[in-house]
């Protein structure tokens, strides 16, 4: 059984109206528990750290399938509609990533006529914050999300498979110099001064591809933040600025840092304040291929930072497929598609039906 569009509309409409922003995701979490449950006593529930386990009926000696998707998003824009309307779902979250969501809904009632596969979907918090603080680790630690053979991260991909992810760095690149007046600022050095070389490096750097196949991954290093603490007639004695590293799978966070300090060539002190791992590349995937091969669906590399990552350094192949669209993430007017969902629904419902385990029959 499938849900059908109109139904994946109501579904993501409803959880736009219950406000989840970073932190605050729990009465998303108790309106899903709540739904999960009345679809049907054979799905099971758990919650576990800030999320919730739900797990299709039990096939025993089958392969199962995980589905990820985060509750949490940005803080809504101010003049975010909430409606239904032109084919479209707007709300705060339509494509990153509540329409996710519901195809997750759709996906767990679906397992109940899909015998070749086991289905379990993982709802967690803190996606859209630091990755130090993201949801999805403390409910594999807590033993909570059981062994899953292929993973599949339902973030807005425009219905394309995305595989693999960059990897990102966040560091606090601080020049130091020397308080003054700003009328006599030959009595003081100034800190923003300083960067200047830096500046004029990160500017002249070009992006770096690096290539997996028929993919190419680029690694990007760009300043996102700058500050001072002076007042604005004092010469600064200190310039911090927040660099973003974003580098290719198959490097290390540690490998990122040392660029960035050859970058910097000790002209001020970096303090890495946030990383998180590059996802790995499954392309070679049997199931991939044959789903690709099935579906003519596209593939690109993911040139952004998912759960994949935390996923292929637990040793399990994952993909990023979902139905929004990444324009739209973090927009004022979010929205999402409801025929985008629904193919999204259609084309993961045919990746269940395709796994089997070696050695079982079709």
């Amino acid at each position: 059984m499938q849900a059908q569009p109109a139904d994946l509309a109501a579904l993501t409409l409803g959880y736009c109206a219950i406000p989840s922003v970073t932190g605050n995701e729990r009465a998303l979490c108790d309106a899903l528990e709540a739904q999960l449950g009345a679809l049907t006593p054979e799905l099971g529930l758990q919650r576990v750290a800030g999320g919730l386990v739900a797990r299709g009926p039990a096939r025993p000696g089958r392969p199962t399938v995980g589905l990820f998707g985060h509750l949490d998003t940005v803080r809504p824009a101010d003049d975010q509609p909430l409606e239904v309307r032109d084919g479209r779902v707007f709300g705060c979250g339509a494509s990153d990533m509540k329409g996710g969501l519901a195809v997750m809904v759709g996906l767990l009632q679906a397992s109940l006529a899909i015998a070749s596969c086991n289905v379990v979907a993982v709802f967690y918090d803190k996606e859209e914050g630091p990755a130090s603080d993201n949801g999805l680790e403390p409910m594999f630690l807590a033993g909570g999300i059981p062994a899953i053979d292929f993973g599949v991260c339902l973030e807005p991909t425009d219905n394309r498979i995305q595989v693999g992810c960059v990897g990102g760095l966040h560091a606090l690149v601080t020049f130091r110099g020397r308080r003054a007046h700003s009328a006599r600022p030959w009595q003081g050095e100034n800190a923003l001064h300083k960067a200047a070389g830096l500046l004029g490096r990160l500017q002249a750097r070009q992006p770096v591809g690096v290539r997996f196949g028929e993919l190419e991954f680029h690694e990007v290093i760009t300043a996102t933040t700058a500050a001072t603490t002076n007042s604005r007639n004092v010469v600064p004695d200190a310039f911090t600025l927040n660099v973003n590293v974003r580098f290719a799978p198959g490097r290390t966070a540690q490998e990122a840092h040392r660029e960035l300090c050859e970058l910097v060539a000790g002209e001020a002190e970096v303090i890495v304040v946030d990383e998180a791992p590059a996802g790995g590349v499954c392309l070679d995937h049997p199931w991939v291929q044959a789903w690709r091969a099935a579906t003519g669906l596209p593939v690109e590399p993911k040139q952004a930072w998912t759960d994949v990552a935390r996923l292929t350094a637990r040793g399990i192949p994952a993909v990023n497929f979902g139905p929004g669209e990444t324009a739209q993430a973090h927009q004022a007017r979010e929205s999402i598609a409801i025929a985008d969902m629904d193919a999204n629904l259609a084309a993961l419902s045919q990746l269940l039906e395709t796994v089997k385990a070696p050695g079982l029959p079709d």
